[in-house]
């Protein structure tokens, strides 16, 4: 039997079956993936690298450098860089510290930091990372955090991540010094610029770290662009924890009232709307609010509904491309364009406007 004619009720179906598999996702099977997964692998060469930080415990296997699923103790960064070979192939270097700084610093490009959210393995959030570095051209820095553990299910394995996120409190503050020295110390700047992005349970970090009132707080702006892309954190008065970021230039909130993995999050948990789901007020003063529910909206794959700054979507719809392109370089955006941004009702923010794409 064929699909039913009507191109609504197919997507109909199609979304009901997703949902009653992110149910047995959420609720049963282990959390899924291959070991390096990649919207452009095919076309890395050999050789590409990219930097990262990590906070995971490391151990060696049959004389292989290996990275688990747990935070570290104390509170030693390690520092490597991670060249790609070929599909499923990775060569990590392990570098001191002053090394990696050095390195990173001799690159003349924008820089971007980016967070990875939940349900990413080491060698995953390394090859987000390429995708990113390579779709945008910009130098992206990973910070690799215990987010996926391989025997937990959906619920148990988003649980167990938030948990990390906590144990993570120090690296995040650890992770913001350095960034300062190396912003401070770099002969490119202010010519060159460096944002942060964000991404879904990523997102904990900085509202962890916003909330504590021991942490150390910091005097100079270390980013030109702080990106809140997708974030799987309850939205309810992130006003009051938003607004007490003051180490940027600029902050973007981003969200899409039909993001599938959110949905999955409020449903199956008890996390409550999601700040990359739908917003309320209160708004935070200090932060541009970026709506993509219509230019993004309910589609399939419905992970296309959380990650849309990789994949087809910016393939397929350079609006949407320009926007992620401007913020990961640290530019700011113009919303005198009223093709791509219409000003929201309430006054915060913009709705990206919902342009024809194939």
């Amino acid at each position: 039997m064929g699909l039913i004619k009507n191109p609504s009720c197919n997507l109909f179906y199609v979304i009901l079956s997703s949902f009653v598999f992110l149910g047995l996702q959420f609720n049963y099977f282990p959390a899924l993936g291959q070991k390096l997964e990649s919207q452009h692998m095919s076309e890395f060469n050999t050789g590409d690298s990219i930097y990262l930080i990590t906070n995971r415990e490391k151990f060696t296997e049959n004389n292989v450098l290996k990275f688990n699923n747990s935070v570290k103790e104390g509170e030693e960064f390690n520092y490597l860089k991670a060249t790609f070979i070929k599909p499923d192939s990775l060569k990590m270097e392990v570098l001191d510290s002053s090394v990696f700084i050095k390195q990173i610093s001799s690159i003349n490009n924008d820089y971007l930091l980016f967070i990875h959210g939940d349900s990413k393995t080491f060698e995953q959030s390394i090859m987000r990372g390429l995708d990113i570095q390579h779709l945008y051209n910009a130098m992206v820095i990973v910070f690799n955090w215990p987010a996926k553990d391989v025997n937990m299910n959906g619920i148990k394995n988003f649980k167990n991540s938030k948990k990390n996120t906590i144990k993570s409190d120090i690296h995040f503050v650890q992770l913001m010094e350095f960034m300062e020295s190396f912003r401070e110390t770099n002969e490119y700047f202010p010519d060159r610029k460096l944002s942060l992005l964000f991404h879904s349970l990523g997102n904990s970090l900085i509202m962890n770290y916003s909330l504590c009132d021991t942490c150390l707080r910091f005097n100079s702006i270390i980013f030109d662009n702080i990106i809140l892309n997708s974030a799987a954190v309850n939205q309810f008065e992130h006003k009051y924890w938003v607004e007490k970021l003051d180490f940027q230039e600029r902050i973007f909130i981003i969200s899409n009232r039909s993001d599938f993995n959110l949905k999955g999050v409020r449903i199956f948990t008890k996390e409550g709307k999601q700040l990359g789901e739908k917003i309320k007020s209160p708004f935070a003063e200090n932060a541009e609010y970026l709506n993509f529910s219509k230019a993004v909206g309910l589609r399939t794959p419905t992970g296309t509904t959380h990650t849309f700054f990789i994949g087809e979507i910016p393939d397929i719809n350079k609006d949407i491309y320009n926007i992620y392109y401007r913020l990961f370089h640290g530019k700011e955006l113009d919303f005198s364009d009223s093709e791509v941004f219409k000003k929201r009702k309430d006054g915060h923010g913009y709705n990206i406007v919902k342009t024809k794409i194939k």
